[in-house]
């Protein structure tokens, strides 16, 4: 095929002369500076953004002799745009490093997940709570225990234990168990919830008769009481915010004593999901200790960086984290003697106290406190005329709202050398979003953090932390961009069985994927985007067509194989295709924008005007790709969309619900383009087949998600660590395993600056 250059009359030299590029230069400010800047710097209130980007020089001489100057396109054309493409593309738009705001880390508070996870994390470090440790995964269900009931006593004779796998029991009339009472009988489910995301979740107990239900709780006081309430159906709710990947205790005490009729079952609505009994995948037999999770609605993170950061400094951010540590204080209050295990009537009940906030602000702060911090924080709070209570509620509020717990990098910043304390704490922000804590402490007390195989060593261990599961999971989900957008609701009428039960399926199906390929199989980047096999229900299957489905004995979500449901990769799974489409019809551009940007790394540059779409302005005969084509027929339209168009319409041969489709408006459906790569190569593809085999070949799209993970994972840009500028590194982890990616990321960021001891 012909090279564009060629077809428009160019003739392009690998490298152009000096001078060329003084003539390109001369150009390039006469009609180009304006509204790029003089060093392709951008202009604010015209284009700001520089002047970089991934377009083969061919396309770039294509777009300027096309579209510039944006205005009066006709006063660059011919040879002066093939110089002033040359130009540019020699000094800034291959050297995107020239545009680097910063090469330092910058001082930013704890985001809302940190702060979350940091705040439950200090409380559990206490010798008088516990850190809930990960759930025996194969013990899944609610230990339950089956009580006879003799009046109002409502556990007289206990009858048997066993492990329910679902609360969803319809007794009517009758009784549990063969021999029971049938007056009266109780039943008290017990063991930990792992909520799958992080997020508000709704609980629902639905109920004829009396019942108790605690979440996260401590067992004194039930989340929801309704132990003197029968006689009538009914359902209560509480909405709570949990983190997740995180066990919290779950506990349900029913009763039935001379009602007509028993009934009791439990649901839930997680965020992004629908209401549904809680399945049996996130109910376990283990008892688990309860966390803080801060409850008060926080101001969103700002995002404008493409991943979330504590940057912005508000009043608004500023009175929710004041209504926040007074929360906590309020928990520590309530639980103060068990946290510093002591008691009112302790002759050294204050002492304790005291001992056990001088380890909390350490905590917190992340080092060790020095004599002046000690006496600020906790020491002087305690004075005769103040009541125990106040003291507890200053020092918690103080602590929290301390620049030096908000602002974790005030630590690294503030010292010449990197010291352990540093490492530990870039090290639990990096994978856990959160602090270091007792055994870090401990270890670096004794001098046993120093050392490389040390800090490597505990690291490992660090990965396998189901904090570090959930933050990983956190990051594809902002990946994939499924972290923000409602769940893909779809035109009823033209797909009726696409479901409330089907989007949530959905969903959960991806995730599942996700975490199976990392953390069950540890597979590459490659194993992720290849998706040989899609977990499957039973209401996906009967959507999408399956006949026969795997034994769903062992998990409610089997493995297919994807290539016998039709499936091309990770971007051809149906949530995927379902959240990038209209609700009535696919979108070739949603589908070709995220293809483009997540799987395939390329730079798109943002439309200099909306325009959006409307079916209703073209002829309804026309099938979804001709209508696209006619939309972004413009030229300053194809600069991008020449990449978003040939991916889009790569997906074509899937519906708006995912499904595989053949005809649209009653054509057969057309899924061949040419695709042009990042060196200008005309590639010729049919399919979504043909995608994934360029996406796997392609190091952009490893170096991409490379970048993407860490930045999310830092918060910062990798220009600002010393040991990530260096591109040989970089190139080296995209054949890692994804654990051992993202372990070393945050390793090698970590240690940045850091001298091991010998």
């Amino acid at each position: 095929m012909a090279s564009l250059a060629v077809i428009f009359g160019f003739v392009c030299w690998a490298k152009p002369n000096e001078s060329s590029l003084l003539k390109g230069k001369a150009i390039f400010e006469k009609q180009c500076a304006e509204c790029h800047g003089s060093k392709g710097q951008g202009v604010v209130g015209e284009y700001e953004k520089p002047l970089t980007g991934d377009w083969p020089l061919e396309k770039l001489i294509r777009v300027v002799d096309k579209t510039m100057p944006e205005l009066e396109p006709k006063l660059c054309r011919g040879e002066d745009a093939r110089l002033v493409s040359n130009y540019v593309f020699e000094t800034f738009w291959q050297k995107p490093e020239q545009f680097a705001q910063s090469d330092e880390i910058t001082l930013a508070r704890l985001t809302n997940r940190q702060f979350r996870q940091s705040v439950a994390d200090l409380f559990a470090q206490s010798p008088g709570a516990r850190m809930p440790v990960g759930v025996d995964r194969e013990k899944q269900g609610l230990r339950a225990a089956y009580y006879d009931v003799k009046k109002m006593n409502r556990r007289h004779q206990k009858k048997k234990d066993r492990i329910d796998p679902v609360v969803d029991f319809d007794f009517g009339s009758g009784v549990p168990l063969e021999g029971m009472n049938k007056e009266g009988f109780s039943v008290l489910w017990q063991g930990s919830i792992l909520p799958p995301e992080t997020g508000w979740y709704e609980f629902f107990v639905h109920s004829y008769n009396g019942f108790s239900f605690w979440i996260n709780a401590d067992g004194k006081k039930a989340s929801i009481d309704e132990t003197v309430i029968g006689g009538e159906e009914r359902e209560k709710s509480i909405r709570l915010f949990l983190l997740g990947g995180r066990p919290y205790p779950i506990m349900l005490d029913f009763f039935k004593f001379k009602d007509p009729i028993a009934k009791i079952r439990l649901s839930w609505k997680p965020p992004h999901g629908n209401k549904e009994i809680i399945p049996k995948e996130f109910l376990f037999q283990q008892s688990v200790p309860p966390s803080l999770i801060i409850q008060q609605k926080l101001p969103p993170d700002d995002s404008s960086y493409g991943f979330p950061r504590g940057t912005m400094i508000e009043q608004a951010w500023d009175e929710a984290i004041t209504f926040a540590a007074l929360e906590a204080s309020r928990f520590a209050n309530e639980r103060i003697d068990r946290l510093a295990q002591t008691n009112d009537k302790d002759p050294k009940r204050r002492e304790k106290v005291e001992g056990f906030f001088l380890e909390f602000v350490k905590y917190a702060f992340r080092e060790p406190l020095n004599e002046k911090q000690k006496e600020f924080f906790v020491l002087s709070r305690f004075e005769e005329s103040k009541s125990l209570s106040r003291s507890v509620e200053e020092i918690v509020l103080l602590t929290l709202k301390s620049p030096r717990f908000l602002y974790p990098e005030w630590q690294a910043l503030a010292k010449k050398e990197k010291d352990p304390y540093v490492v530990a704490t870039r090290l639990s922000l990096y994978l856990w979003d959160s602090l270091p804590g007792r055994t870090f402490h401990q270890l670096m007390e004794k001098g046993n953090f120093r050392k490389k195989n040390q800090v490597e060593g505990q690291s490992k261990r660090m990965l396998e932390d189901d904090r570090s599961q959930a933050k990983f999971q956190d990051f594809l989900v902002h990946w994939l961009e499924i972290d923000q957008n409602d769940p893909p609701q779809k035109d009823r009428e033209r797909f009726p069985k696409f479901d409330d039960q089907v989007i949530s399926d959905l969903r959960r199906s991806l995730i599942t994927y996700l975490d199976s390929v990392i953390w069950e199989d540890r597979g590459t980047l490659k194993d992720l985007l290849r998706a040989r096999e899609i977990p499957l229900s039973e209401k996906m299957a009967d959507y999408y067509g399956v006949k026969t489905l795997r034994d769903s004995n062992t998990s409610a979500f089997p493995l297919y194989p994807a290539e016998d449901l039709g499936r091309e990769g990770l971007f051809t799974h149906p949530y995927l295709l379902a959240n990038y489409s209209y609700v009535d019809q696919t979108s070739p551009i949603h589908r070709g924008v995220f293809v483009s940007r997540k799987i395939l790394g390329r730079r798109l540059r943002p439309p200099q005007e909306a325009i959006s779409f409307k079916s209703s302005d073209f002829d309804p005969k026309w099938t979804m790709r001709q209508k696209v084509t006619a939309l972004t027929k413009p030229a300053n339209c194809m600069a991008c969309h020449d990449l978003i168009n040939a991916t889009g319409f790569l997906l074509e041969g899937y519906d708006a619900t995912g499904r595989v489709s053949t005809e649209d408006a009653g054509r057969t459906l057309d899924t061949k383009v040419t695709y042009f790569d990042r060196e200008g190569n005309a590639l010729s593809m049919s399919g979504p087949a043909d995608l994934l085999k360029h996406s796997l070949a392609s190091e952009s799209s490893e170096m991409f998600f490379i970048e993407e993970l860490f930045k999310y994972v830092a918060k910062q840009d990798p220009s600002c660590y010393k040991n990530m500028v260096n591109k040989t590194l970089l190139k080296d982890m995209r054949t890692n395993k994804l654990t051992d990616l993202y372990l070393q990321l945050c390793l090698e960021a970590a240690t940045d600056g850091f001298v091991y001891a010998r």
